[in-house]
C-alpha cells in the first residue's frame, strides 16, 4: 500500500511585482557537461608534518611537539592541531625538541612514550619544566626516573579499554593553585564534568593510560585533574589526567588518553556509541580536553598571551538558521522564514533539494516551484545552498561514480528515480545514484536559476547520512561547507574540518558545522516556560534550547538549528504544525540576540577559514606587548582575547576595546596587523548603566590609543560587573578585570543572554565579585549608593542579602561583613516577571558603619527560597 504522508500538490507560484522570478527552463539546461575527479586517497600514508605550512611563528605560540619517529605511527595529531586552532590557539608544529624547547608551552604528543623517548630527551624535558615552563604529555609512558619525578606520576605499562567508561574532571583546590586551569568547568553539571569514553556499539571503552600518582604534598604536589570511572561505576585508582607545578611557575601535565584519536574518531562518526545524545543537547565532549588546554597555555607565563575567540564580535555563539527545503509546501514557507529573520536584520542559510522527479516521498517538487526560490533571493539575507537531489535514505550505499551525465533533466537525472506507485521494499529508495551527481547536479541547477549569480559553497544530505566519501566529493564539486554531522555525534560544540573518507590522516578543505538541534527533537512551538511550570515540568523546548546555546557560549562555540518549512513528515515521526516551528524561531531569536553573532552557514565558513590560518605572535618588552596578527584571507569582526590587566595602547587598524577583548572592527585585509598594549593597569567599563540590557565598549580610531579611564567620581560610576561578555565571565572575571565566583554553590549560572547573569539559587548559596586584586584596600569612598537590576524569570521572587566586605586597613585582609536585607524591597516591587526589571539603588548608608576606603567584594547571599535570579548589573556611584 502507498503510503499518503505529504501534503495536496495546491501550493501556487508566488507572485511579487517587485521581484523577477527565475525564468531558465530546467528542462533545458545541460550539464555540467565534464567530469568532476574526486582526488585520489594517500593509501594511508600519514602527513608529515614537514610538509605543511604549520611550523610557522614565535615562541610565544603553543609548540606542537610530534617527534619525527612518531607522527608515522600517530596520524591523530593532524585532528588534534585543527582542533586547537578552531579553539583560538596559536600554534606551532615542530618535529624538533630543539625547537620545541624554546616555547613557554609545550604540547607533546605521544613522543614521552618509552619507545621514543631517550634518557638525554627525557632530561631536557625535566630541565624545561624546572625551568618554568608548561610541558603538556599526551600519552606519557616513559619509566625515565627524572620525568616520573618532573609528572609525579608512574604511568601504566600498558593501555587499558575494558573498564574505563569516563574521565571524570575534579574540582580545582585551593591547597594547589594549579589546579584553578578547572575553574571553568561546571562541576554541578554532569555533561561539562564527565567526558565519556565507553563504546556502546562495542562494549569497550577508549584506549587509556592510567597514571599512579606519588606522594606529595600542597602547593606544588601532583594532583588529579580527571579521574577514570569505570563499567562498575567506581573511580579508579589510577588518574587519567595529572598536573604537577613548580615553585617558579612551572607545570608537567599528563593526558593518558589519544586526545588526537579522539578527535579524529569523533569528527568521522566512528566514535560507536560514545556520545551520550545524538543531538539537542550539551554535549562538549572533547572540546573540554581543547578547554582545558588552551587555559594551561594563557597561564604558563605570567606575561600574557593572546588567543583568538571562536565568535566574531566577541559574541558567545556563531548561529546560523537553516532550513531544508524537501516537501512541495516547503517553496512558499521559505519565503515565510526568510521574511521573518529579514525584518530582525539577520540572515540565514537555505537548503534546496533540487527534486526533479516524482517518488514515494512527494511530486517533483523542484521542477514545480522552483521559480519560488527567486522570491527568497531578492530578500537578500538568505544563502542559497544544496540539500541533494534525490534525499535518499539509501545514500551511504551511492558510489562516487565519475560521471559527465547531462539533460534534458526530466528523463537524465543522476542519483534519482522515478517511482510512481511503489509495491515493494524499495519504494524509498534510489537506484543508481551517485555521490557526485548528488552534489554537482543540484549545485548546477540551483546556480543556473539563480538571480544573484549565487556560487554554491554548502550543502547538507538528505536524512544527515554521512557517507565515507562525503568530504572529497563536496570538495571535488566546489563546495567548502558543510552541515551534514551532529554535535552531539561529532562530540563537540565546534566546527572542524572533516578528512579524507572520514579517517584522519589527509586534510580535506572542507568545514563541517555540525547540527545542534532541530524541529524533530522536541516539542516545538513558541512556548517560552522555565523548568517547574505546570505544563513544562523540564523546560520548554526553546527555554532549554537557550539554556544550551548559554553554555556552548561559555567558550564560543557554534549552534546551527535545522527547520523544516513544512506540516509533513517522514513515516514513524509525529507531524509538526509550521506554525508552531516558525512560534518557536519567533520566540528564541529574541531571546538569545545578545549572546549570538546571527550569520549564513557560508559566512561562518569564510571567518573561520580566514581565522584558522591567521597567526598571533605576542612580544613583551618592558611594560610593552605587542601583538602581531598575520591574516592570509580577510576576515570580519575578529576577536582577540588578551590578558584583562593589559590597557590597550594602539592598532594599525580599527578596533573596539574591552577588558580582556579587542575586535578588529569590519572586514580586515589579509595582511599584518599590530597592536600595543600596556602591560599593567587594569581597563575597566566607564560607561553608565541603563535600565535593562546594555553594552559597554571603547571605539578606537585606527591607529589611535585609547584614553585611560577617569578618576573616579560620585558624577562617574563605577561599573563592577554589567555582564555583557559571556567569555570574560566563563573565566571568572568581572568588568574590572577582578574574580567573580560562587564557590560551587550555585547549581547553575551563566550570562544567560550575554548580557545579563543567572543564577539558580537555594537558601545555601552565594555569589560574590572582588573590587580589587587579592589583599588590596580599594578606595569607594567617593561613592554614595550601590546599585543592581534584577529579575525573575520565572516570577518566584527571591529574597537576598547584598553585603558588602571591607577589610582592616593595616593588612588589607581580614574581611568583615556589612549586610543589607533587600526582601522587603523585592516583595514591594510590583511587577514580577520575566520581562520586568527591578532597578535597586541603595544607599551606601544602609550598610551600617564600614571603612569605604578599604572595601574587599560584594555579596549576594540569604536567598529565601529555591529559585533563579536574573542580574543585569552592578555599580557604584
Amino acid at each position: 500500500m502507498k503510503i499518503n504522508f505529504i501534503v495536496a500538490a495546491s501550493c501556487l507560484l508566488l507572485s511579487y511585482s517587485s521581484v523577477t522570478l527565475a525564468v531558465v527552463d530546467i528542462t533545458t539546461l545541460k550539464g555540467p557537461t565534464t567530469n568532476t575527479a574526486v582526488p585520489a586517497a594517500n593509501n594511508g600514508t600519514v602527513t608529515d608534518p614537514a610538509t605543511t605550512t604549520f611550523g610557522s611563528g614565535t615562541t610565544s605560540r603553543l609548540a606542537l611537539y610530534v617527534p619525527s619517529t612518531v607522527y608515522s605511527d600517530y596520524p591523530g595529531w593532524l585532528p588534534l592541531y585543527k582542533a586547537l586552532v578552531f579553539q583560538g590557539i596559536p600554534v606551532r608544529v615542530t618535529k624538533d625538541i630543539a625547537v620545541a624547547k624554546t616555547h613557554g608551552a609545550v604540547l607533546a604528543y605521544q613522543g614521552l612514550q618509552s619507545k621514543y623517548l631517550g634518557s638525554t630527551d627525557a632530561a631536557t624535558w625535566s630541565t624545561y619544566v624546572s625551568g618554568g615552563k608548561t610541558l603538556i604529555a599526551i600519552g606519557l609512558t616513559s619509566t625515565d626516573t627524572n620525568l616520573k619525578t618532573t609528572f609525579g606520576v608512574t604511568p601504566d605499562t600498558t593501555t587499558n579499554k575494558n573498564a574505563r567508561e569516563v574521565i571524570v574532571l575534579n574540582p580545582p583546590s585551593a591547597a594547589y593553585p594549579a589546579t584553578s586551569v578547572n575553574s571553568m568547568f561546571d562541576m554541578t553539571d554532569v555533561r561539562d564534568k564527565e567526558i565519556p569514553l565507553w563504546r556502546d556499539d562495542l562494549d569497550t571503552g577508549f584506549t587509556t593510560i592510567g597514571y599512579t600518582l606519588a606522594a606529595s604534598t600542597a602547593p606544588n604536589g601532583v594532583f588529579a585533574l580527571g579521574s577514570y570511572r569505570t563499567s562498575a561505576g567506581v573511580i579508579d585508582t589510577k588518574a587519567g589526567i595529572t598536573i604537577k607545578s613548580t615553585a617558579n611557575g612551572g607545570k608537567a601535565v599528563a593526558i593518558g588518553l589519544d586526545l588526537g584519536a579522539f578527535i579524529g574518531e569523533s569528527n568521522g562518526g566512528k566514535t560507536n556509541g560514545i556520545p551520550r545524545s545524538y543531538d539537542a543537547q550539551y554535549e562538549p565532549g572533547y572540546d573540554n580536553f581543547i578547554r582545558l588546554i588552551k587555559q594551561l597555555y594563557v597561564t604558563s607565563t605570567s606575561t600574557g598571551l593572546v588567543t583568538s575567540w571562536p565568535v566574531p564580535g566577541n559574541m558567545g555563539v556563531h548561529f546560523s538558521w537553516t532550513y531544508d527545503i524537501d516537501a512541495q509546501d516547503s517553496y512558499e514557507l521559505a519565503y515565510t522564514v526568510a521574511k521573518d529573520l529579514q525584518s530582525r536584520g539577520i540572515g540565514g542559510t537555505i537548503n534546496w533539494q533540487a527534486k526533479l522527479v516524482k517518488d514515494a516521498y512527494d511530486i517533483a517538487s523542484f521542477s514545480h516551484y522552483y521559480r519560488n526560490i527567486s522570491a527568497v533571493e531578492a530578500l537578500g539575507n538568505m544563502e542559497l545552498a544544496s540539500h541533494s537531489v534525490s534525499h535518499s535514505p539509501n545514500l551511504l550505499n551511492f558510489p562516487c561514480t565519475n560521471t559527465s551525465a547531462t539533460g534534458p533533466w526530466t528523463t537524465n537525472i543522476p542519483g534519482a528515480t522515478t517511482c510512481d506507485t511503489p509495491n515493494d521494499r524499495l519504494y524509498f529508495f534510489t537506484l543508481a545514484g551517485s555521490l557526485l551527481g548528488e552534489a554537482r547536479v543540484s549545485k548546477y541547477i540551483l546556480e543556473s536559476i539563480s538571480i544573484n549569480n549565487s556560487t554554491v559553497v554548502s550543502y547538507r544530505t538528505g536524512h544527515l547520512l554521512y557517507p565515507d566519501a562525503l568530504p572529497q566529493v563536496l570538495a571535488a564539486t566546489g563546495y567548502k561547507y558543510s552541515s551534514s554531522g551532529a554535535c552531539n555525534d561529532q562530540m563537540t560544540h565546534m566546527p572542524y574540518q572533516p578528512f579524507y573518507n572520514l579517517a584522519y590522516n589527509q586534510a580535506v578543505d572542507i568545514i563541517e558545522f555540525p547540527l545542534t538541534a532541530s524541529d524533530e527533537d522536541g516539542q516545538i512551538n513558541g512556548d517560552w516556560a522555565a523548568p517547574g511550570s505546570a505544563q513544562y515540568p523540564n523546560g520548554s523546548y526553546a527555554y532549554n534550547q537557550a539554556v544550551l546555546i548559554n553554555k556552548i557560549a561559555k567558550y564560543g562555540g557554534q549552534y546551527t538549528f535545522l527547520i523544516h518549512p513544512t506540516t509533513a513528515g517522514l513515516p514513524g515521526l509525529t507531524q509538526t504544525l509550521f506554525s508552531d516551528k516558525f512560534a518557536f524561531q519567533q520566540t528564541l531569536t529574541p531571546k538569545i540576540t545578545n549572546v549570538s553573532y546571527f550569520d549564513t552557514m557560508s559566512g561562518r565558513g569564510d571567518f573561520h577559514s580566514a581565522r584558522i590560518a591567521s597567526g598571533i605572535d605576542v612580544a613583551v618588552v618592558g611594560t610593552t606587548a605587542t601583538v602581531t596578527v598575520t591574516l592570509t584571507k580577510p576576515i570580519r569582526d575578529l576577536t582577540l582575547k588578551v590578558p584583562t590587566a593589559w590597557a590597550f595602547a594602539s592598532s594599525t587598524v580599527g578596533v573596539k576595546a574591552t577588558p580582556g577583548a579587542v575586535v578588529l572592527l569590519n572586514t580586515v585585509a589579509a595582511g599584518t596587523v599590530t597592536l600595543t598594549f600596556k602591560t599593567s593597569g587594569t581597563v575597566a567599563s566607564t560607561s553608565a548603566p541603563a535600565p535593562g540590557p546594555t553594552k559597554t565598549t571603547t571605539t578606537i580610531s585606527i591607529a589611535s590609543p585609547t584614553v585611560p579611564p577617569p578618576t573616579p567620581t560620585p558624577n562617574n560610576p563605577r561599573m563592577v560587573d554589567d555582564f555583557a561578555d559571556p567569555s570574560r565571565y566563563s573565566s571568572e572575571q568581572n568588568a574590572m578585570g577582578y574574580y567573580t565566583g560562587d564557590d560551587g554553590t550555585v547549581t547553575y549560572r551563566t550570562s544567560v543572554q550575554g548580557d545579563w547573569l543567572m543564577l539558580s539559587v537555594n537558601p545555601t548559596s552565594y555569589w560574590y565579585t572582588l573590587l580589587g586584586p587579592a589583599d588590596t584596600c580599594n578606595d569607594f569612598s567617593a561613592y554614595k549608593t550601590l546599585s543592581l537590576a534584577v529579575r525573575y524569570p520565572t516570577t518566584t521572587r527571591v529574597g537576598f542579602n547584598v553585603v558588602i566586605q571591607d577589610v582592616d586597613a593595616a593588612s588589607c585582609s581580614e574581611m568583615t561583613q556589612h549586610p543589607f536585607n533587600a526582601t522587603a524591597l523585592i516583595n514591594a516591587a510590583t511587577p514580577v516577571g520575566p520581562d520586568n526589571w527591578l532597578h535597586l539603588d541603595l544607599p551606601l548608608t544602609n550598610f551600617g558603619t564600614f571603612d569605604a576606603k578599604s572595601l574587599k567584594a560584594v555579596t549576594l547571599s540569604g536567598f529565601t527560597v529555591n529559585g533563579q535570579v536574573e542580574v543585569d548589573y552592578l555599580y557604584f556611584s
